[in-house]
Parts: C-alpha cells; structure tokens; sequence
C-alpha cells in the first residue's frame, strides 16, 4: 500500500509539473501578443510546442516566434525547437 502511495505521489508531481509549464507558456504569449489562451490548448513534447487557438491569435503569435521562444528559454528554461498550430 505504501509503494502505491508513493507512486500515486510521483504522478501528482509529474502532472502539476506539466501544468505549471502550460502556465508559463500561456503568460509568455500573453505577454508578447496579448492574446489570451488558456493552458489546454497547449501541447509540449520533444521541444515542439503545439498551439491550438483562432487564426487571429495564430497570426500573432507566429509574428513574435522568435521572441516567444527566447523568453521562454530566458525566463524559464523552457526550451521550444518548433511551433505547430492546428
């Protein structure tokens, strides 16, 4: 039971950890663009970052790529290769 525990308490971590990274992400673009996107419409895996959001919002971020992806290195170690959006 104690090893289950433990493990349930790994996964919290991990989870909260992926959280705090969308966070981040969301107020970096925010930041940079104004424009506003909540944490799920964010997917990061391998240093690809996958953006889910209107074509408005889309544009602005792809003009402040290059900006967005050094602040997020900068600030927060968040280290982004690509930028898909769908």
């Amino acid at each position: 039971m104690k090893n289950l525990l433990s493990l349930l308490e790994r996964f919290s971590k991990i989870l909260d950890k992926d959280l705090l990274v969308k966070k981040n992400i969301a107020s970096v673009i925010e930041s940079q663009t104004r424009a506003s996107l909540q944490p799920q419409n964010f997917s990061l895996k391998d240093g690809v970052l996958e953006i889910n959001a209107s074509a408005a919002a889309k544009n602005e971020i792809n003009l402040k790529e290059e900006q967005i992806k050094e602040e997020l290195a900068r600030s927060h170690h968040i280290f982004v290769s690509r930028i898909l959006y769908k």
